[in-house]
């Protein structure tokens, strides 16, 4: 996410302060606590949002803060001995107190050692101390390296022995991946170098881009010939690029830009 957010902070007084944050920082971590004020005056002067410059729409993002261990949620409080929060635009909030125990919302998850939240749906991906992933309240597997798709809550992980999944489906034996945001794709090469969308093998490939609002993949194999997902599109692309919207742009040996 990118751009700065002005956050307009009531105080006491009838005037306001003006105090530059980054998108993130409205939806994680403790970057506000010391510009927000005490909980009473925050109940009776809520703080303005331009929600236009978040990174979707996200009208029910709350606004949470930390003030002496006590993690306050649109200036309710939610829980004690809070040390960390993450924030969804579905209007929940996870957090984590100084003993390592995580919540979504007053609902105890379990011991985390690390988490995520998506930006989205609220789902909460976390690590207990043992390596063992879980999504909510359902425990995935043991897992080595895993990223979360922000948009839809989708994660894709891998475990000791190099399988990837997909959530709890299994994808295959995997040498590198990649999630889309929007869409919970995943693009993954397996030992060989075949290049997978999802459960679908597209080939041998020697270059791919995922885009992150459609999922499509856009690939070249070792002659040269690109392709937009299964299908190929040219047969030879001196240079080419895929957009976040799944255009795939590209110059042939003439010099002329084509797209698909």
């Amino acid at each position: 996410m990118t751009g700065t957010l002005l956050l307009l902070v009531a105080a006491a007084a009838p005037t306001f302060a003006q105090v530059a944050v980054t998108p993130e920082a409205l939806r994680a971590g403790a970057a506000l606590n010391s510009a927000l004020p005490a909980p009473a005056a925050y109940r009776r002067r809520p703080a303005s949002i331009h929600a236009l410059e978040l990174p979707v729409p996200c009208s029910n993002l709350p606004v949470v803060s930390i003030r002496n261990g006590t993690l306050y949620k649109d200036g309710q409080e939610l829980g004690s001995w809070a040390q960390s929060w993450k924030a969804s635009c579905d209007g929940s909030v996870s957090w984590m107190d100084s003993r390592g125990t995580l919540y979504k919302e007053r609902e105890e998850l379990g011991r985390a050692q690390r988490y995520e939240m998506s930006l989205v749906t609220g789902d909460v991906l976390w690590t207990d101390s043992y390596g063992d992933l879980h999504r909510n309240k359902t425990e995935l597997g043991r897992a080595q390296r895993w990223v979360m798709a922000s948009h839809t809550g989708d994660v894709a992980w891998l475990n000791s022995y190099g399988s990837l999944y997909k959530n709890d489906r299994e994808l295959g034996r995997a040498s590198q991946f990649l999630i889309a945001n929007w869409t919970g794709t995943v693009g993954w090469t397996d030992s060989y170098g075949r290049l997978h969308r999802d459960d679908a093998e597209l080939g041998q490939s020697s270059r791919w881009v995922l885009a992150e609002r459609t999922g499509d993949i856009g690939w070249q194999d070792s002659w040269g010939r690109l392709y937009k997902n299964s299908k190929q599109v040219a047969d030879r692309a001196t240079q080419w690029q895929l957009r976040e919207d799944g255009k795939l742009i590209w110059l042939d040996n003439s010099g002329y830009t084509h797209s698909e």
